[in-house]
């Protein structure tokens, strides 16, 4: 062997993570490597020692030469498996190992002991089994905690709800109307946070259970709707729903967390849509004996979101970024339990998404069929239905046409003047009110509604700029030359 050759053979040696001992036909070590220099105790030392004094338990020598001493160790190694043994060390403390043996006296003696220390796996592993343990429990204080704190604060909260909708029902004027109306949207909101913490804490602790029973699949979906309608008329968005008349009337599944799951996405989408509709959309994929594979789609025309950012959205507490949480709230908690149980269901959740042009999300779930009840109901024959305002219309796929969203954005139409109207109201109020999240967010909308043409998206995006900066006076400004370009331009 040349010198370079040798060089390379002893780094892979001294590399490993074995013990690499050779010896001669008289059993004494002619090389070993690092680890077993230090394992062993000897150092450089190790030159001369007998294997048989360091593998004693499996080693013996007579005048024939080295030996293996069981019968059932000479199989496993005639195998090329490894058998269980101890190495002793110089001090004669010893440690398990793992050991091979080869020994060869074909054109040469050749002899190599190879070992693995599985005291330092033993240790391994039981130091991962102490840490998984401590972890489990500082898990288990933490969501007993999180219960017991979650329990006591919504007695308070539903308190100060139940006493706000009272004031609500008695003689108020304009600003106790409205404070009363702050306080009890909070109280919602507070409540909502103290579910999601509670849920999220039972997921985590494998402590939440389904519960199965029958019930009226459209009925279900008409209720998720009517729990909703209200903020996206608010928000002056339309919402379309389509349920495939595959899908039978009454169905065993849970009810509770069915609706939990398409009102956590349904609120997402009207939370990040300032214009446009909100499509939800379910559909048959699977049938067999009695089980029924159910898709849903939830789509918006919102803010949507950037690949890179794709990968946080099923974080617990985890929003894409600071400002999401600082305009739009929320506990960064909503997608989690989504996702945790949409698979306690036997489905997969998945998101498509575009900066700028909104977001789908989609969910399939697995629900049980009842017997003989496979006609859906008359009143639900296209199954396709218009939210708009305060009225629910169906209709049918020609009239789908009515809404394109793509008509919003052509600059001059019916629908893009609607639109810019109704927001740049909002958008003035809120910018006398100081309200600049919601400003900023109307802002927004502006400069993507005039967005094809170059000088009116200029004027809206100054006013952005403004509010951003939360300049009153300027923002009033710069909205004023901006209304008076729409007023000569597109209003006249």
């Amino acid at each position: 062997m040349n010198a370079e050759l040798e060089k390379k053979w002893k780094y892979l040696m001294d590399e490993s993570m074995e013990l690499l001992v050779f010896f001669d036909e008289t059993g004494c070590v002619v090389q070993g490597n690092k680890k077993a220099e230090q394992e062993l105790g000897y150092g450089e030392a190790l030159k001369g020692i007998s294997v048989c004094k360091i593998f004693q338990k499996a080693l013996t020598q007579n005048e024939e030469g080295i030996h293996v001493i069981e019968e059932e160790d000479k199989k496993l190694l005639a195998e090329g498996k490894s058998i269980e043994t101890v190495a002793y060390r110089k001090n004669q403390t010893c440690f398990d190992v793992d050991l091979k043996i080869v020994i060869k006296n074909e054109d040469g003696f050749f002899g190599m002991c190879s070992a693995i220390n599985t005291s330092e796996q033993v240790g391994a592993i039981k130091d991962m089994v102490k840490a998984k343990e401590k972890g489990e429990a500082a898990t288990k204080i933490r969501n007993e905690f999180v219960s017991n704190v979650t329990h006591e604060l919504r007695t308070p909260v539903n308190g100060i709800m139940g006493i706000s909708k009272n004031l609500l029902e008695t003689d108020l004027d304009a600003q106790q109307k409205e404070s009363i109306n702050i306080i009890h949207m909070c109280c919602s909101n507070m409540i909502e946070i103290i579910n999601n913490l509670l849920d999220f804490s039972k997921l985590e602790a494998g402590k939440f259970t389904l519960e199965e029973r029958e019930f009226s699949f459209r009925e279900a979906m008409d209720k998720i709707i009517a729990m909703n309608i209200n903020q996206i008329n608010e928000k002056g968005l339309r919402l379309l729903l389509n349920i495939s008349p595959e899908i039978p009337e009454r169905i065993i599944g849970d009810e509770l967390r069915i609706t939990q799951i398409l009102t956590n996405l349904i609120n997402n989408a009207v939370k990040f849509t300032s214009m446009g509709q909100i499509v939800v959309d379910v559909v048959k994929t699977m049938e067999l004996n009695d089980t029924v594979e159910l898709f849903f789609m939830v789509m918006d025309t919102g803010i949507g979101i950037a690949p890179e950012d794709m990968d946080k959205l099923f974080k617990s507490f985890s929003q894409v970024d600071a400002s999401i949480t600082r305009r739009f709230g929320g506990s960064g908690l909503g997608l989690t339990i989504v996702k945790e149980l949409v698979e306690l269901m036997d489905g997969e959740v998945h998101v498509e998404s575009e900066k700028g042009k909104g977001s789908t999300f989609s969910f399939s779930i697995r629900v049980k069929k009842v017997e003989n009840e496979w006609e859906n109901k008359k009143a639900y024959s296209s199954g396709k239905f218009v939210y708009d305002g305060t009225s629910r219309k169906e209709i049918s796929d020609i009239d789908e046409e009515m809404y394109d969203i793509e008509e919003i954005y052509r600059l001059g139409s019916e629908d893009n003047k609607k639109e810019i109207k109704n927001t740049m109201e909002k958008l003035i109020i809120c910018i006398e009110m100081e309200n600049w999240d919601k400003a900023e967010m109307f802002a927004e909308t502006v400069k993507k509604l005039v967005e094809s043409d170059k000088e009116l998206k200029r004027k809206a995006f100054r006013v952005e700029m403004t509010v951003r900066k939360a300049d009153g006076e300027k923002a009033i400004l710069q909205y004023n030359e901006l209304k008076k370009l729409l007023d000569e331009t597109l209003f006249a």
